[in-house]
């Protein structure tokens, strides 16, 4: 590096290799996570993470793992030249300093690493701009003055980055710790005493150390003469420079220049072929190219393009919550809203066998009380709502992503097997006979293995060993032998997590010759444990925005080698978190997260089923606020979150698909009419992966994902036919339309609201509506239509005629 400048490159460190750079040092971590030693303190840092060292302080790499590490560094005459000779200094380590959040840091390095491996320039001059932003935040944001109160630092570690400022500023000239003590105003013998203490050796020494270190990189990188590095270096001459370099490398300058003459040549071929290495391995690191910029520009042509028949998935299957939920008004209002605005087909419920519908004691020994489930059944019967049922085990309240689940304990024991299979055939015998056979056959039955579940707390009955095998082979003979009609199916897990149990258990049907007509998964972006037994709550959100993706090929690849891929492949249950008290659900991004997602996954599922409903789904005694983090749809107050217009646009969208991509799909109505869905989605940023999902009012004012960019886009629609004038009417989702958490937020997020307060809440959380006329264009009867989005904003666009 020219040290009197700045430098930015993305290493693979070693470890135990020790460093001491004449440098302001900043390691940020891009993957995986490493050890850092500086002086006698150790620091772990985890993705996203970033420390600075100072100028000469020796620092080295004790735990490496996979690490890929970015390294920026800034020349003390650079920052002083900066600075117009005025002393700074910075303290920056987000290991230990847990007051801030760093995104402002992390967001410039993602981007220079970004243009740095992928930006295909002919210059360096985007990656010296962030550089240079870089520095500018560094003294804005990170200056000691401004932190030294809130991090603790010692006096003692301030003055030591003073003297290290001084000792690399003035290398090449008389270092002087008498002149230093006098402009720090405290004695020499004290500031001596420090030094030695923080680095383990005397000043003096130190600073010919300092200064051979510089003269190794001059000795390999360039073609000066011994004189001409000697002063470069701060030695008084050729000859004093000889004899220290003698003394510390058991050689002189010119036998290391002649050791050292190929290297050069060496670490380039090297470095490229790490480079190329590093490339490779960021390439889906969805942090770094979450910034890309987007598409613009959108063409469709309706004489070429008639369309294709377009088959919502989103729309199919909505999760409510347990059969003992259902039985209540303010659900079952709930429900009846979303129907009326969503028109999904059936509504999945769960827990039939929960204690609180009293429906037996489990010895079999007494008839059924279906009397409690029966007001859930005849609820959805009544508003034409077709059942989904998922029979088996599963938690009926709020859940954390930590695992802590509330008042799980609610399932009734059954004493054998026996008594199992007797109630189950009960259940059947009597929708049958309450509800006729004509609306029951369109009725789906799905006997759910819960992963999260432990085997003694998953198992559905008593005393005879629990196979889940054995239990599904009994529930689907049971179903299709009274209701042939009814879809059966099951049964949920985690593709990646439970793919050996999953496996065994469809070869099994497969060998007995049964074919579930539909074949069930839950789906929620988390990367694969380590470990067999960890179970979803151990999970964190995977950095590969895709990774959805490539867990439902992984479930269709399982189908095809079970000789099942003839079923219908369910997502039953399907969020951007599994948490109940993740503010994150309450969000214009998990509005956008569902368009996006919903789009790439239309083409390979049959069914998507969001989770959930309703916010009542998790009412506990900490439900206290307006909103929760529940994954409900619509809050508790009766108020449509951002998640709901997300399906609600959808919803909307035409019958014939004309083009969808990354960020849009275009449809056509059968009246002519075109209706476009933009959505501006990106990913979580660094500092959600390095934490627990249960975010906070507090967490969610930190950079949580990234910030992404404005969408600008243009849509052009050919050969339109019929009238020479339209409208385009646009309905606009975003923080500031729509969005009742940041309305909220202007409440100072008070729980204790009127209900005039809520109802007025309500009467603005809604997305903003625009009407605007446009001729059509002579020549080919197009319109154009200009779009800009903000990150995580959603946009309908509505084309139609005037009549």
């Amino acid at each position: 590096m020219n040290y009197d400048t700045c430098s930015y490159e993305i290493i693979r460190p070693e470890k135990n290799e020790k460093h001491i750079i004449m440098s302001l040092t900043f390691l940020f971590v891009l993957e995986d996570s490493i050890t850092v030693d500086v002086l006698e303190n150790s620091y772990t840092l985890g993705e996203g993470d970033v420390i600075m060292i100072n100028p000469g302080v020796e620092y080295s790499y004790r735990e490496v793992g996979e690490a890929i590490v970015g390294c920026a560094l800034f020349s003390m005459k650079m920052i002083q030249n900066v600075m117009k000779g005025k002393s700074v200094v910075f303290y920056c380590n987000s290991e230990a300093d847990k007051s801030r959040s760093y995104e402002d840091l992390r967001t410039i390095f993602y981007h220079m690493t970004e243009e740095l491996l992928y930006g295909g320039r002919q210059s360096d001059c985007r990656v010296d701009s962030s550089l240079y932003l870089l520095l500018d935040t560094l003294i804005e944001n990170y200056q000691t003055e401004n932190l030294n109160k809130a991090q603790g630092n010692p006096d003692n570690d301030i003055r030591m980055q003073q003297m290290m400022q001084y000792i690399i500023a003035n290398l090449d000239q008389e270092v002087n710790l008498t002149d230093l003590a006098d402009s720090m105003y405290v004695s020499a013998s004290t500031l001596s005493r420090i030094f030695k203490k923080n680095t383990g050796i005397y000043f003096a020494d130190y600073v010919t150390r300092l200064r051979l270190q510089q003269s190794l990189f001059l000795l390999a990188t360039t073609d000066q003469n011994m004189t001409q590095i000697a002063l470069s270096c701060g030695f008084t001459n050729s000859t004093s420079f000889n004899r220290a370099f003698r003394k510390e490398m058991n050689m002189s300058p010119s036998q290391y220049r002649e050791a050292h003459k190929d290297d050069a040549k060496k670490e380039k071929e090297e470095k490229e072929i790490i480079d190329n290495q590093i490339r490779e391995k960021l390439e889906k690191n969805a942090a770094i190219h979450g910034r890309h910029e987007k598409p613009s520009e959108l063409v469709f042509d309706l004489d070429t393009n008639p369309g294709e028949d377009y088959v919502k998935i989103w729309n199919k299957i909505i999760n409510i919550g347990s059969i003992n939920d259902l039985t209540r008004a303010n659900t079952q209002y709930h429900v009846q809203r979303l129907h009326e605005k969503l028109h999904f087909e059936m509504a999945r419920i769960w827990n039939l066998f929960s204690t609180r519908l009293m429906i037996t004691d489990g010895t079999g020994r007494q008839p059924c009380n279906f009397n409690m489930v029966d007001i859930a059944l005849d609820f959805l019967v009544n508003s034409h709502i077709k059942v989904f049922i998922s029979l088996g085990r599963k938690p009926d309240m709020a859940s954390m992503a930590s695992g802590e689940i509330y008042n799980v304990n609610d399932y009734i024991y059954f004493a054998s097997r026996r008594a199992w299979e007797q109630a189950v055939t009960d259940f059947i015998n009597h929708v049958v006979d309450r509800y006729g056979l004509n609306e029951v056959s369109g009725w789906c039955f799905e006997l759910s293995y819960i992963p999260i579940l432990d085997d003694e707390t998953s198992s559905l009955w008593e005393k005879d060993p629990f196979s889940i095998g054995e239990a599904y082979e009994f529930f689907h003979k049971a179903v299709k032998r009274k209701i042939p009609g009814a879809m059966v199916g099951g049964i949920g897990g985690v593709v990646d997590q439970d793919w050996e149990m999953l496996l065994d258990f469809y070869l099994d049907l497969a060998r007995r010759g049964e074919h579930p007509d539909f074949v069930s998964f839950l789906l929620f972006p988390y990367e694969t444990p380590r470990g067999n037994d960890e179970a979803i709550y151990g999970r964190r959100v995977s950095k590969n925005p895709d990774t959805e993706i490539s867990q439902v090929k992984k479930m269709r690849e399982l189908m095809d080698q079970t000789d099942i891929g003839e079923s219908k492949l369910f997502i039953t249950e399907w969020n951007i978190s599994i948490s109940n008290r993740n503010y994150v659900n309450d969000s214009c991004f998990r509005a956008a997260y569902i368009a996006s997602r919903a789009e790439k996954l239309m083409e390979h599922v049959d069914a998507l089923s969001i989770m959930c409903a309703s916010d009542w789904i998790s009412n506990y005694m900490d439900s206290t606020g307006l909103l929760n983090g529940s994954i409900g749809l619509i809050t508790k107050d009766s108020i449509m979150k951002p998640a709901y217009y997300s399906l609600a646009f959808m919803n909307t969208l035409g019958d014939k698909l004309l083009s969808r991509g990354d960020h849009y799909i275009c449809t056509k109505t059968d009246n002519g009419s075109i209706r476009v869905l933009l959505f501006n989605d990106s990913w979580f940023s660094a500092e959600y992966f390095l934490r627990t999902e249960d975010v906070g009012l507090t967490e969610m004012k930190k950079s949580l994902y990234s910030r992404g960019s404005v969408l600008n886009m243009s849509l052009s629609i050919k050969h339109l036919k019929g009238n020479d004038k339209w409208y385009i009417k646009k309905r606009i989702l975003n923080r500031n339309h729509g969005s009742i958490l940041d309305e909220w937020e202007k409440f100072q997020y008070e729980t204790r609201l009127t209900r005039n307060d809520v109802k007025y809440l309500e009467s603005i959380c809604v997305p903003k509506l625009t009407l605007e006329s446009t001729p059509v264009d002579e020549g080919d009867r197009s319109i154009t239509i200009e779009a800009s989005l903000e990150p995580h904003e959603l946009c309908l666009v509505h084309i139609f005629p005037a009549e």
